[in-house]
């Protein structure tokens, strides 16, 4: 095999599949690298004096949050981390690279990689997506002084134990609230949620109430929410966790 023809004709691919214009001033690049919604990415560089400046204009962490990954405190931690292997620094939400003018190739490759590594964190989300409800739960109830406890098991009527993932203590005018993330509201999630919660009932208070979380940025089943509706569970969609009704179901 001869390495060194594939490595040129690689090389020469990379650089024909690269372009760049003037935008105002800075120079506009675009990379044959592609983010996770299948869009290229164009990254900006501009020259101050003996120093380059690479930005991506806010792209990526706006594009992520579009997908609808939150930047919790924990995902905060790990994003500061992938920066920091490459040596970019957050301004807001523009990703930028400083660089001296000779080093233009190696920072410039260093950069997209970080874009890439950055963009791949949706991904990663997807595939941990069980956890991460649960992380998001935790923030959105943080972040709207919702005081719970987490992670606590009951003893139901069976004598089988039952995980619930939050529990909202009764207050003067609310009720105990148990709390479920349901990550993939299927038929069968919703059976193993309410056969929990009809054995866990009997043991709490009379007017002990359950909230299930719906992630629907999967798919809902058919009737899922109505099933809950049926035996008196709370469905609140993770989309629609803000609306007022919702809120007031959660706060004291």
């Amino acid at each position: 095999m001869d390495i060194q023809k594939y490595i040129e004709e690689y090389t020469d691919w990379l650089k024909g599949e690269i372009t760049f214009s003037k935008v105002g001033e800075y120079y506009e690049i675009n990379t044959p690298f592609l983010d996770t919604d299948n869009d290229y990415f164009q990254i900006y560089v501009k020259q101050e004096g003996n120093e380059l400046y690479f930005s991506d204009d806010g792209y990526t962490i706006n594009s992520l949050e579009i997908a609808g990954f939150t930047m919790t405190p924990n995902r905060r931690k790990q994003l500061s981390s992938i920066l920091g292997q490459y040596g970019v620094q957050l301004q807001k939400k523009e990703l930028t690279l400083k660089a001296p003018t000779n080093q233009f190739a190696p920072k410039k490759h260093a950069f997209v990689q970080c874009l890439l590594h950055v963009s791949d964190m949706y991904m990663t989300s997807r595939t941990k997506a069980g956890s991460f409800f649960l992380e998001d739960i935790q923030y959105f109830f943080q972040k709207n002084e919702i005081y719970c406890m987490e992670n606590v098991q009951f003893t139901g009527k069976s004598g089988f134990s039952h995980n619930y993932d939050f529990a909202i203590q009764r207050s003067k005018s609310k009720p105990e609230r148990l709390c479920l993330a349901i990550n993939n509201p299927t038929k069968t999630a919703m059976g193993n949620a309410i056969f929990a919660w009809g054995d866990t009932k009997p043991s709490r208070r009379n007017d002990s109430q359950l909230i299930v979380f719906l992630n629907d940025s999967n798919n809902v089943g058919k009737g899922i929410e109505e099933g809950f509706q049926s035996y008196d569970v709370s469905p609140i969609r993770w989309s629609e966790r803000l609306k007022p009704e919702n809120i007031s179901l959660l706060t004291a």
